[in-house]
């Protein structure tokens, strides 16, 4: 883990809620110019192998794609790179899946080895941007009842985040409810955006319960779209080495930690805090969202 980021976790840990937002925005900056450097290092040493220099994976909050990112860094030369205006936005409106991407913004990354990862949405914009680039692209999406859950306990974990004052006194059940209210019509919006503008011959979209189902290949299907290593062994490899166990620190799938950033990674954990009102509420927002991503056979569940 880089320093930055190292100070980042010291900060939302130990810092009152407003001051590790003060820390977080103060970070932002090092951690770019930091992560540049690295990027320069890796295709410095490594650029001649690869066919794309970026990569880039669009994911719905919540939805494991932190877990990719750790598996596609495993590829000697690249590293993650945020941009700093993704981080501000996020800062400032307490998300960045509706964060449209920078004109020219993949001209920056010229001499790097570039591993990038947004929450941003799929607009005709940001497609047209990954498009003009030439920059291939994964879009990873969760069941929207999951994500929900596990919104709830990441944002009352995270002192620096814009909505913890709102989520932190609430329980379970409220916050959930909340959740529907606020930001579940977006994320439903968000999968269904990246569904109808991407590009189907330079991305791939994936479930997160798929990557569940079959690590091994989902990883093989996003390193041959990448033009990466796809030989049985590297991918195993990278699969057992980020198995939930060793990112846990040892806990077993399914064996929760409420306060952790991996927290149990499982699906459909969604059914054991649903009460009938939840599923009334989430049946009349994204009933037939479930059924068009194959979540559900019916509204009836």
């Amino acid at each position: 883990m880089d320093p930055t980021k190292t100070l980042e976790n010291l900060a939302r840990r130990l810092l009152p809620p407003a001051a590790a937002r003060a820390a977080k925005r103060v970070a932002v900056w090092p951690r770019y110019w930091a992560q540049r450097s690295a990027c320069r290092r890796g295709y410095r040493r490594y650029g001649s192998r690869y066919p794309h220099p970026v990569l880039f994976v669009a994911g719905l909050p919540k939805s494991g794609t932190t877990w990719l990112e750790k598996m596609l860094s495993s590829f000697p030369g690249y590293h993650e790179l945020l941009i700093p205006e993704v981080a501000a936005h996020e800062l400032r409106t307490g998300g960045s899946h509706d964060f449209e991407l920078p004109d020219g913004m993949f001209e920056r990354f010229g001499g790097m080895l570039v591993l990038t990862k947004m929450h941003a949405h799929g607009s005709a914009h940001n497609a047209g941007v990954l498009k003009r680039a030439g920059v291939p692209y994964v879009v990873l999406y969760r069941d929207l009842r999951d994500v929900a859950v596990s919104n709830y306990f990441y944002v009352r974990n995270t002192p620096w985040h814009p909505e913890y004052p709102l989520y932190a006194p609430l329980p379970l059940q409220e916050g959930l409810r909340v959740f529907s209210e606020r930001t579940l019509p977006a994320y439903a919006a968000w999968v269904r955006s990246w569904r109808d503008n991407r590009d189907e011959s330079a991305s791939l979209m994936l479930r997160y319960e798929d990557m569940l189902a079959d690590a091994r290949g989902s990883v093989l299907r996003i390193a041959t779209l990448f033009g990466l290593d796809d030989s049985p062994e590297t991918i195993t490899r990278i699969v057992e080495e980020h198995s939930f166990e060793r990112m846990s620190g040892g806990r077993e799938r399914g064996q929760d930690d409420a306060r952790a950033f991996v927290r149990k990674g499982v699906a459909g954990d969604w059914r054991n805090h649903f009460d009938d009102a939840l599923r009334r509420t989430y049946k009349a927002t994204i009933g037939e969202f479930l059924v068009e991503f194959g979540y559900e056979a019916t509204t009836d569940w």
